[in-house]
């Protein structure tokens, strides 16, 4: 594999957060519900029909004028009013001994989280938004969930800000486990977890491997395959299986056979879905290695209005081949995601990236970001980002012999190619 750009990833135990965060929601105490709510509410509601009932009384019995009466009725209402919600701004409000106590937890878990990073190389995050995640339910919901009668799930992922912003790095933060996660995916039981993983995008166009570079101590992130033990989001990063595609989207034809491309992956990048697409219907007569032969293609989507994708029909299919081997649509799909691994160098046994990787219960489907190891020449398109390579295990993919395909974005169009040896 190539230098990469993302530098690691660390796991900080949260659990003091998820219960702190499981205890809130019992307790009905966000902002705006709970027992003080009751009590303002309350409050309210007496003081201004006693309110009422004085004006009424001193105007009525005692022949006050309407504006005098008013007075003597404010004089009467409004100091408990203001003595209660002094009490409440002093208790519950930011800043109080009750919010102070309340927040404790994420404030403890923030710190351990900015420390923890620290010592693993990360740049400084901005405590603040650490400390909104950490007290936040979720993202929102997940894309591509709640479609064709799917439940809605939660997204427990978040792009952290950095205290400094720097370019071409970013942290994501996920939260996995705990207890107020009951199903969907990556969910289970036990203390709660916060994975972040520090990615890095070079600047610059890639550099030859001889350069130096900060990535060659750091390592390599793998798109790791795995088949999951729950439902995934149809947006899911994954090879074979059905795309997710938005409406009004055609599946793309190679033009040198007029058949459609075989789905080969779509990989989650920069709040983007790029899919990838390779002319399989008769492999090696047609240059799918060509980013721009017409006989593969890679798209940019949006995570939103996304659905999964009918298979094509063949507009001339093959009769002596009624099952091809290689079909628009693989009835077999994975999972991807990242998984950090050491550098192998050229004089190092690769094997310790398999062996890396199967350490993390996934099989080596390709390369995340960084810098891309090429078969033969650099064929980086120009104005484009490295998203990922793909290998032709563990779906078996036709890339020539020991082939690579390589997928790369600008952050409205993709392209692909491949090389082999």
């Amino acid at each position: 594999m190539a230098d990469a750009g993302p530098a690691t990833r660390v796991e900080v135990d949260t659990e003091d957060a998820a219960r702190a965060r499981a205890r809130s929601h019992r307790a009905g105490s966000k902002a705006g519900s709970g027992p003080w709510t009751t009590v303002l509410v309350t409050a309210w509601i007496v003081l201004v029909v006693a309110f009422v009932a004085i004006a009424v009384f001193e105007n009525a019995f005692r022949y006050r004028a309407v504006g005098a009466s008013f007075l003597i009725a404010s004089a009467w209402t409004l100091p408990p009013l203001l003595v209660l919600h002094g009490i409440h701004a002093a208790v519950v409000r930011p800043g109080g001994r009750r919010a102070r106590r309340r927040d404790a937890p994420f404030d403890r878990a923030a710190a351990r989280v900015v420390a923890e990073s620290r010592a693993a190389g990360f740049p400084d995050l901005d405590v603040a938004a650490l400390v909104r995640m950490l007290r936040s339910a979720d993202n929102g919901p997940d894309p591509g969930t709640g479609e064709r009668g799917m439940p809605d799930w939660p997204l427990l992922r978040w792009e952290l800000p950095l205290a400094l912003p720097q370019p071409g790095r970013f942290v994501v933060a996920e939260r996995r486990s705990g207890p107020e996660r009951g199903s969907g995916p990556e969910r289970g039981s036990g203390p709660e977890r916060t994975v972040l993983t520090l990615v890095e995008h070079p600047t610059e166009p890639p550099v030859p491997r001889t350069a130096p570079s900060v990535a060659e101590h750091l390592g390599t992130i793998v798109l790791g395959a795995y088949r999951p033990d729950a439902p995934a989001p149809f947006t899911a990063s994954r090879i074979g299986g059905a795309p997710a595609v938005p409406e009004g989207w055609e599946w793309p034809l190679c033009v040198h056979h007029d058949e459609p491309m075989q789905f080969t992956a779509q990989i989650e990048h920069r709040e983007t879905l790029v899919s990838v697409f390779v002319c399989q219907f008769d492999p090696g007569t047609c240059a799918s290695w060509e980013p721009d032969s017409g006989a593969n293609a890679a798209f940019v989507f949006s995570l939103r209005g996304l659905h999964l994708a009918a298979g094509p029909v063949s507009p001339h299919g093959d009769p002596d081949d009624p099952e091809p081997t290689s079909p628009p649509l693989l009835a077999d799909a994975m999972l991807l995601r990242h998984v950090p691994v050491p550098m192998v160098h050229d004089d190092e046994d690769p094997d310790r990236v398999l062996a890396a990787a199967a350490a993390e219960g996934v099989l080596v489907a390709g390369q995340y970001g960084g810098v891309p190891e090429w078969i033969q020449d650099d064929e980086t398109p120009a104005g484009t980002e490295f998203v990922a390579s793909i290998e032709p295990g563990p779906l078996g993919f036709d890339l020539g012999d020991a082939g690579r395909a390589y997928v790369f974005s600008d952050g409205a169009r993709a392209s692909v190619l491949w090389q082999s040896s």
